[in-house]
């Protein structure tokens, strides 16, 4: 082939665009005589005319791409260090973990093109066991935890990104200051606000234990979310649970219930309480035993009350010191602590009927004002007797709407005068069949008021607190109780309730997910990798991309750099990829 026939027959698509629009703009033909030119139709060159014009508008050249600046050139030694690293069986996700703790920096890519150039095969698949399997020899060096200095550098982070997509909601809460409010104490290294926050870190990744920490204690993403170089060891976490006591803990739900109540749409004071029994699995607890109704019998427990606000979804009080000789008086001790932190009792209670007795009923009602309350009788067989007695025209029948399912029809039977023994004064009863059970449900109020509907779906709202534990239990770990020591467990129990809260916030901004579960909602939009940018102390973070990720980018708080008054810098999030 000569040249001649080359240039002849060789002309891209491209090529050939530019030179038809070549003769307009340049030889002065008409778009008709430059289509009979090239021999195409009329609307063909007016398309190609139109999206080279579109491209001009948006500054791109719509024929000869830009060429690429060339790549960085790779040292010789980092080239060792991933053949090196391979030869031990390692992933080059693992290769990669380890360069970027030994200060090199090198994408996947690259460490992928590396290893083929040197004639390494892709590792087989291999089980999750083989996997944990390919360690390395010798131990990586850990750093020691210390307050970060927000010097100008550059990591990427595999977790990381979760909680600092956090910060901006944390900094336009004032969670900080709730913290600083609560009296925790510090060390000459740490401060208050870096353990809480390093332990809500790990609460916001869904890790397990504190003591499972070593998995995440080289990601300096975590730290920075702490305001630390990393977080700290699990013995110096496990340490510090020990030193919080009840009433820091309660200081610090105190200061979060007028944070978060101040988000409520309409709360109107309504909450639904109940207990659960978080196991321990130890054999020497000194616990003691309660019903585990998800197994069926009783263990070796911590009891804890949860009180969670049916409207909003957050939760707005816990107690893991609750013991059986005053189990029954845990009601109360909320009613305290709600006028502690707004000044006011509570408006309605929602409970079962094994939260309190009969006596406390009467506390609630002779409270000025009148804390109402709507829970259960407890079932006997003269009760059973007399509802099965009541005739069929003294029923009627109203839906009760169920979470994720079509309603329940059921019938009900209004009695408004009854009495307990322990209660003054009289008590509307309403009697329930047809709901699910065998037997009938007896409801116990002192609202004379209320629509008899409008009291039955209260009730039946009430299941949306065990609906939340089961979330807890789920993504929180909250069956996994590390310790016997119950004022540990307490202080866990606390962060849990700051980081669910947290999750609820978070969720109310994005359009569509309001009410996702947490573990929905972490999978979704925060379970991620980036890279995190720091200079002149104002912090980059470039978040891989994403299916979710422009609604998570479209959030308001997500679209503006935050001012983080408690580490004296600014932070911002944009689309990246991990490098």
């Amino acid at each position: 082939m000569t040249l001649e026939n080359y240039f002849k027959k060789h002309c891209s698509a491209n090529q050939r665009a530019y030179e038809d629009l070549r003769s307009i703009y340049r030889d002065g033909l008409t778009t008709e005589e430059a289509a009979r030119k090239a021999k195409m139709s009329l609307g063909h060159l007016k398309n190609i005319k139109s999206e080279a014009t579109r491209a001009f508008k948006n500054g791109n050249d719509p024929f000869f791409a830009k060429l690429n600046k060339g790549s960085r050139s790779i040292s010789e030694d980092l080239i060792q260090q991933i053949i090196y690293y391979r030869k031990k069986n390692l992933s080059i996700v693992d290769i990669k973990a380890k360069l970027d703790s030994l200060g090199f920096q090198c994408s996947l890519d690259s460490i992928d093109r590396i290893l083929k150039s040197e004639g390494f095969e892709p590792l087989p698949r291999r089980t999750r066991l083989e996997r944990e399997g390919a360690v390395i020899p010798e131990k990586v060096p850990t750093p020691r935890s210390s307050m970060i200095q927000l010097e100008d550098e550059r990591f990427t982070t595999l977790k990381g990104s979760s909680p600092l997509i956090f910060l901006p909601l944390i900094e336009e809460l004032g969670i900080v200051k709730a913290i600083e409010g609560a009296g925790f104490p510090s060390t000459t290294e740490i401060s208050s606000v870096s353990y809480i926050l390093s332990i809500l870190a790990l609460k916001l990744v869904g890790c397990a234990r504190l003591s499972h920490d070593e998995t995440w204690n080289l990601d300096r993403g975590l730290g920075l979310f702490a305001g630390l170089n990393v977080l700290p060891k699990n013995a110096s976490l496990s340490s510090y649970a020990y030193r919080v006591t009840r009433d820091m803990n309660k200081q610090l739900m105190i200061n979060l219930a007028k944070i978060f109540s101040g988000l409520e749409e309409d709360a109107a004071g309504e909450f639904n309480l109940d207990f659960h029994a978080i196991p321990h699995w130890g054999d020497l607890s000194l616990l003691e035993n309660n019903w585990n109704g998800s197994r069926g019998k009783a263990m070796k427990s911590v009891l804890s009350l949860i009180v969670h606000n049916p409207i909003s979804g957050f939760l707005s009080y816990t107690d893991a010191e609750v013991k059986h000789e005053n189990q029954n008086d845990a009601i109360l001790e909320f009613v305290d602590f709600w006028k502690e932190a707004h000044g006011e009792s509570p408006k309605l209670l929602v409970f079962d009927s094994k939260l309190t007795d009969y006596e406390n009923l009467n506390k609630l009602n002779k409270s000025t004002p009148k804390i109402k309350f709507i829970t259960l009788r407890r079932r006997g067989k003269r009760l059973v007797e007399y509802a099965t007695s009541i005739p069929e025209d003294k029923w009627i029948k109203i839906k009760v709407p169920r979470t994720g399912k079509s309603p329940r029809l059921v019938k009900v039977h209004d009695d408004h005068h009854c009495q307990l023994r322990g209660y003054e004064g009289e008590i509307r009863q309403i009697i329930i069949t047809d709901n699910g059970h065998e037997k009938p449900a007896f409801i116990v109020t002192n609202d004379f008021e209320s629509p008899l509907e409008v009291i039955v779906r209260k009730y039946a709202r009430r299941w949306l607190v065990e609906q939340e534990i089961a979330e807890q239990i789920a993504f929180f770990h909250l069956n996994q109780l590390g310790s016997s020591i119950v004022i540990k467990i307490d202080f866990d129990l606390t962060i849990t309730l700051l980081a669910h809260n947290l999750y609820k916030a978070f969720a109310k901004q994005l359009s569509g997910f309001e009410q996702c579960t947490v573990e929905t909602i972490q999978r979704s939009f925060l379970e991620n990798g980036a890279t995190v940018s720091i200079k002149n102390k104002v912090i980059d973070v470039a978040l891989k991309k994403r299916t979710h990720l422009p609604l998570l980018l479209g959030m308001p708080l997500m679209q503006k750099m935050t001012k983080l008054s408690w580490m004296g810098a600014e932070i911002k999030f944009k689309s990246g990829t991990i490098s």
